[in-house]
């Protein structure tokens, strides 16, 4: 768990019981909650704040008198490195304090909101002069978010992301900053557009992830800042090709992704665009084209890679490629290339470095396996993918394809499958 920086506070608003505190406006137990995970106890927080522990301990009690008073809760605040406002306490001396908890309720709106204020700077929550170092948290926040989705899923994460996005958004258009400055504003909230969309699809929440792509290819149009357009395009070519006769869209996005990304693309970007294409072709019925287009992105795999590639792309390797092969061996009837494709993937991928990919991969194993009468086997690699499953519980689109294999298993004529269906369901359900 992360000990220092405001990062503590995002971790912990994001719990089940950080919700819980946040929806009850129970900003004792918000304090509490950020204190032990810094590991300080009572008297050490006292301490550091300048307070008795009698006080620290009635603010967690949630005794009136204490929780109403705006001097000590902005004071514990800067204490626990947090904005004054995770404790309901408005940064704006124009407004009133918030004293109570139907008030506070109204202000923070909800963990997601609480988390935004932690990770954005006051400059861009509150649109006003916007500077360089302002815009750098920025991209800082984004990062955040990008290892917050590692570690929860896009079910977890969307939420703080869509708030990010508006809030830049609302930054880009109210704020004032230099030239250079509104370039690189617009550049991160593009980006963060961008990721709210792939986490809502990874929520399975299509119709808003394809808002987002859109508004950010949108704002990428408006400023001439194409990289995140690049991505946006690319991600909803992986949408297209989750849906029935989406081959052609799939196509389509893929090229466009690479004409605006240009000659001087770099090759792992390249090797992605390709084998999206790939698939497309794939469920279009061209398998020449798809076969050609995997053909240039083992080319580009085997260029390695040149040291620049931008975060988003750092998952990108033999195993993702194995994974797309899947997906086009499939939409042709090819079984026993699917087969061999997941082997690879299964085989390639870093368990401990990508949980949930991992899972990912044994499901779509799996899921073949079954379709190819390997029962027994099936039901080994579906069990190692449960035993994964808290890594990917986030991930709705994972999840619904374990669920997939599962019910697959449950459905064949083999006992032991049947057995091993309804005991992974009881486990999926009892499962944190």
């Amino acid at each position: 768990m992360v000990t220092d920086g405001p990062g503590v506070a995002v971790a912990v608003l994001l719990t089940p019981q950080g919700l819980n505190a946040v929806a009850a406006g129970a900003t004792g137990t918000i304090i509490r909650l950020i204190r032990q995970a810094r590991g300080w106890n009572q008297q050490e927080l006292a301490d550091r704040a300048g307070y008795s522990q009698a006080t620290i301990s009635r603010l967690e009690r949630g005794m009136s008198r204490a929780v109403r008073d705006t001097a000590v809760l902005t004071d514990i605040a800067h204490t626990l490195d947090v904005p004054p406002a995770v404790l309901g306490v408005a940064s704006d001396p124009e407004h009133r304090p918030i004293l109570d908890n139907v008030d506070r309720r109204g202000f923070l709106g909800g963990a997601a909101g609480l988390a935004v204020t932690v990770l954005l700077p006051p400059a861009v929550m509150s649109p006003g002069r916007i500077d360089a170092d302002d815009v750098t948290q920025c991209w800082s926040a984004l990062r955040r978010l990008f290892e917050m989705d590692d570690s929860h899923g896009g079910a977890a994460t969307y939420q703080v992301a869509e708030e990010m996005a508006r809030r830049l958004a609302d930054a880009v258009r109210r704020g004032t900053y230099t030239s250079s400055v509104g370039r690189e504003l617009q550049n991160v909230t593009a980006a963060t557009m961008e990721h709210a969309g792939w986490l809502a699809y990874d929520a399975r929440l299509p119709h808003k992830a394809r808002y987002w792509w859109l508004e950010t290819c949108h704002l990428t149009d408006l400023a001439g800042v194409p990289d995140a357009r690049i991505t946006a395009l690319a991600s909803m070519a992986l949408q297209a090709s989750d849906t029935p006769g989406g081959g052609q869209e799939t196509v389509y996005l893929a090229r466009a992704a690479r004409a605006t990304a240009g000659d001087g693309a770099i090759p792992i970007l390249l090797l992605l665009l390709a084998a999206r294409e790939a698939i497309g072709h794939a469920q279009a019925g061209d398998r020449n084209a798809a076969m050609s287009a995997f053909g240039r992105s083992r080319e580009l795999l085997d260029q390695g890679r040149r040291g620049d590639e931008p975060f988003w792309l750092d998952f990108w390797g033999p195993a993702d490629l194995a994974w797309h092969e899947i997906s086009a061996a499939l939409a042709t009837g090819q079984g026993a290339l699917a087969e061999s494709a997941a082997r690879r993937a299964l085989a390639s991928v870093d368990a401990e470095t990508f949980p949930r990919n991992h899972v990912l991969y044994a499901s779509d194993l799996g899921l073949i396996l079954i379709r190819r009468g390997q029962l027994d086997e099936a039901i080994a690699v579906t069990s190692g993918a449960i035993q994964r499953i808290t890594t990917a519980r986030g991930s709705g689109r994972i999840v619904a394809r374990l669920n997939r294999t599962i019910d697959l298993l449950g459905q064949q004529n083999h006992p032991p499958a049947k057995i091993f269906a309804t005991a992974a369901r009881r486990l999926l359900l009892a499962s944190p």
